[in-house]
């Protein structure tokens, strides 16, 4: 009987501890594992430098929550900036030697639980216009053979190649393409969807939705506008939040009703108008000193409340930064409340509650097009994504020139996520990683014990063997296996279910940030772990296996 078939004997014949012992290993190596791979690929999906964009400009509020709601798609916006900020950025000649691409974003509505993302077709690399491919692009947004990308780095571009036009990708070196489909038209209700959306939504190519209000609670009754959208197109998959986003032209964005309202009230804020005039109650001296009801309190007030705050339609508290009221329904021409005939654009079956029709804010031509009944002034932006054209440096200095002014500012997206995962992520993965570092020492506590008492049991049996000539270091060897293997097995099975947990957060994160984490590959930080258990379970098997080598052969067989 070989080394290997002694050990196995002697695990069999206490099976119950060994098994025990072995679990507790495994759930400490399992605790550990997973909190290595989190750790590694949280700053991975968090931390990440490799943005198709250098810079994002909102409200001048909190970076972070910028740039949670721009990039992944969470949280509420921010707030607001004029549309006219915008085209500063495209055509100021501060901005222009720094800027080479810049696309907005306006957000704050969804569709059954999905981001709605008012934008334009230049981000998927067609013409804001005309909504056909840029110079160097196809139909599906696919880079011609004949041009060299702008996402390549310049030193490496081929000369003999036309450079193609600049535009904003989802990573680095990597933008937008159509998998089925066609772009959406710049001032028609359409939409391209991202690659989860037939999935999430049951809606593909042809399927119509309405967008809600806000993104309500499961216990909130949905406001949905009237207006109807039509898929047009289906982006390939991303990997990243935006294969959970709908895209919708910019232009029908601002034709939803409430959000026309709210971009004029916001408008004559802005302006310095009294939007309260003439909605105050009256008092009496009787009164005086008592609170006073709303006079529009009713369910969709504090709605039609948001829109006035919220151009563009962003979330009931993404408030522009510089308006710190919202306007009441009165305040706005014919009030949330009123019947607007419908339009073209507009769906005449309103679902039961929470449907509400709105002054419509557009007219559409015999082609179909949007006229949207509101100036251009009045609009606003949730976001600019913008590409610069040096890199650090140029980001640093625009972020700089951004923020020094009063309208928005500017933040590298990878510097405030950094941040972000070292301030709050960081921290609790390294106490984790603790803990299951003092779970794995018990474990080994365990494996000394259980053998330790394994092994006085055994002073007889261990002492036959010497007595049919085994050495005493062939015992000292049985009695380490034993430990190592214990430790050995425990590590490995502990490793596979820590990249289960693990394999259970990527479909958390898929699920909420519509981007998952690589559970499969194995890192050298976890082989290292697995080896340092395997160690240590051979040195907590030193103690009995020196009790075994002393063992003196006469005494116990005589004793027996």
């Amino acid at each position: 009987m070989n080394l290997f078939q002694l050990v196995l004997k002697q695990m069999r014949q206490r099976a119950l501890s060994t098994w025990l012992t072995m679990l507790s290993v495994l759930l400490g190596v399992a605790l550990a594992v997973g909190t290595l791979l989190i750790e590694r690929e949280s700053a991975a999906l968090f931390v990440q430098s490799d943005y198709g964009y250098d810079v994002i400009v909102g409200a001048k509020a909190s970076d972070l929550q910028l740039v949670l709601n721009t990039v992944y798609h969470l949280d509420k916006s921010p707030g607001n900036i004029p549309w006219t900020f915008y085209q500063t950025l495209r055509t100021d000649p501060r901005f222009e030697p720094l800027v080479k691409a810049v696309v907005p974003y306006v957000v704050g509505d969804s569709v059954e639980g999905q981001r709605a993302v008012g934008t334009l077709p230049e981000l998927f690399g067609f013409d804001n216009q005309t909504g056909k491919p840029l110079e160097g692009y196809n139909e599906r947004g696919e880079l011609l053979p004949a041009y060299q990308s702008p996402l390549v780095d310049p030193a490496d571009r081929d000369p003999a190649k036309p450079v193609a036009a600049d535009v904003i990708g989802y990573r680095a070196g990597k933008k937008y393409e159509l998998a089925s489909g066609r772009m959406f038209h710049p001032r028609r209700f359409e939409a391209v969807v991202g690659a989860d959306i037939p999935r999430l939504l049951k809606l593909n190519i042809g399927g119509t939705f309405r967008i809600t209000h806000g993104l309500p609670a499961a216990n909130e009754t949905p406001d949905v506008h009237d207006e109807r959208w039509t898929i047009v197109g289906v982006l390939k998959p991303t990997h990243t939040a935006n294969d959970r986003v709908l895209f919708v032209p910019v232009i029908s964005y601002f034709a939803i009703g409430s959000h026309k309202e709210g971009l004029e009230a916001q408008k004559a804020i802005h302006a310095g108008a009294d939007v309260y005039a003439g909605t105050r109650p009256a008092t009496s001296p009787a009164d005086a000193g008592h609170d006073q009801p709303d006079a529009d309190h009713d369910d969709h007030a504090d709605q039609a409340g948001h829109d006035a705050a919220n151009p563009g339609g962003p979330d009931a508290h993404d408030a522009d930064a510089d308006a710190d009221h919202d306007a009441p329904d009165a305040a706005k021409p014919g009030g949330p409340d009123a019947h607007a005939a419908h339009d073209a654009g507009a769906d005449h079956d309103a679902p039961a509650g929470g449907h509400h029709h709105h002054h419509k804010a557009f007219t559409l031509t015999p082609d179909g097009d949007i006229q949207l009944d509101l100036p251009e002034s009045a609009w606003q932006a949730s976001a600019l994504l913008v590409k610069t054209r040096g890199g650090g440096g140029t980001a640093q200095q625009l972020i700089y020139l951004v923020r020094n002014g009063d309208i928005a500012t500017a933040v590298a997206p990878g510097q405030v996520m950094r941040g972000f995962f070292e301030t709050f992520l960081a921290p609790g993965a390294q106490l984790l990683l603790l803990v299951s570092i003092l779970v794995t020492i018990v474990a080994a506590v365990g494996i000394l014990v259980s053998i330790y008492n394994s092994v006085s049991a055994r002073l007889r049996e261990i002492a036959i063997l010497r007595a049919l000539g085994a050495t005493r270091y062939r015992v000292l060897a049985i009695i380490c296996l034993e430990a190592t293997f214990v430790g050995f097995m425990g590590a490995v099975l502990g490793l596979i279910l820590g990249h289960g947990v693990a394999a259970g957060v990527s479909a958390y994160f898929q699920r909420t940030l519509g981007q998952g984490i690589d559970w499969i590959t194995v890192g050298p930080s976890e082989w290292m772990y697995v080896a340092g258990v395997t160690i240590i379970a051979l040195l907590a098997g030193l103690a009995p296996a020196w009790k075994a080598y002393r063992t003196p052969v006469a005494t116990h067989l005589v004793g027996g």
